[in-house]
């Protein structure tokens, strides 16, 4: 079978396509060499009002199929939603805030450009005008990336697919990172050794089913991680076991999952490789957590968030999962 995951890791091919084109096709006929910026790192994606001096921080390595050749730049662009309107909406649309060159990146351990992105929460408020007291605890800034090629080609989240978005995937360049406004907790709640229920399932059943107990570790300030996987595939993957990484961040009374997270639902027959049934957060989170009491929190999300259904036309479907600490 024609594998699409080596089509996009050597092409780096971008594609659209409807519902009754088979993806693999599409990859073949109408592929072109693109690039990503692939999430080498993260230090920080949160706005902390307890430790304001800690910037965001996170590391972009660029790679392209013509040796690196086709880059231009990448602009850099801010905007914020107001998650707590109850005192007016201050949302603000994307602005440019920064533009990256070459000058911008130097060679890093693959022989590829790397670049360290470094926005403080002073650049995020003066971004909008806005003093510290107009952000509030699961308020959210945004950072997207335009990445600009010499043939006049642009890249973003918005016209790129499922494998190269995914986080912690083998592309990750999700050309998007969300900073939520959070009240920080110290790095040792919600971590430990955590068993779960299905609370509401998803379009197959439970979202998460093995292991039987999550390890539930600090990934960076005010976010957590685990791994799930799914040892039986009634796919193309033959019974394969399939891993993910889950990572949420805790802002007050709120556990929000991190955009595209894989799922580990491997479900078209069409495709292998890197493409799975991608999660995000879904939108009324509140009451999901008590910052102060660790032991049992929900984490609420939606299955094919943003469309991105792993090519096997999976519904939008809202999932929750409550979690019970051992």
């Amino acid at each position: 079978m024609k594998n699409i995951y080596l089509v996009l890791l050597l092409l780096l091919g971008f594609i659209s396509c409807n519902d009754d084109e088979k993806a693999v096709d599409i990859v073949f006929e109408q592929a072109q060499v693109g690039a990503i910026l692939r999430t080498q790192s993260v230090e920080n994606l949160t706005f902390d009002t307890s430790a304001l001096q800690r910037s965001i921080q996170f590391t972009l390595e660029y790679q392209d199929g013509q040796e690196t050749s086709l880059f231009s730049d990448v602009e850099v662009f801010i905007s914020f939603v107001d998650n707590t309107p109850e005192n007016g909406d201050d949302s603000r649309s994307a602005q440019n805030f920064r533009v990256l060159t070459d000058q911008d990146f130097t060679e890093g351990i693959n022989g590829l450009p790397i670049t360290d992105v470094t926005v403080t929460t002073q650049e995020l408020l003066d971004a909008f005008g806005f003093s510290t007291s107009q952000v509030t605890c699961t308020d959210r800034f945004i950072i997207d990336l335009q990445l600009n090629l010499t043939d006049n080609r642009s890249f973003t989240h918005a016209n790129s697919i499922g494998p190269i978005i995914s986080f912690a995937g083998a592309l990750s360049s999700p050309f998007t990172y969300d900073i939520y406004v959070v009240d920080g907790i110290d790095d040792e709640s919600f971590t430990g050794n955590y068993s779960y229920t299905s609370i509401e399932d998803g379009f197959g059943g439970p979202t998460i089913i093995t292991p039987a107990i999550l390890e539930i570790s600090t990934s960076r300030p005010n976010a957590r991680s685990f791994e799930i996987f799914r040892d039986q595939q009634q796919t193309v993957t033959g019974g394969v076991l399939v891993r993910s990484e889950v990572e949420f961040t805790i802002a007050c009374d709120q556990i929000i999952l991190t955009r595209y997270v894989r799922s580990s639902i491997v479900c078209s027959s069409e495709v292998e490789g890197d493409v799975h049934v991608l999660l995000g957060p879904d939108i009324n989170l509140n009451n999901t957590a008590n910052p102060n009491d660790d032991t049992v929190f929900n984490l609420r999300f939606l299955e094919a968030f943003e469309g991105n259904d792993g090519f096997c036309n999976w519904p939008l479907t809202p999932s929750e999962v409550r979690f019970s600490k051992q």
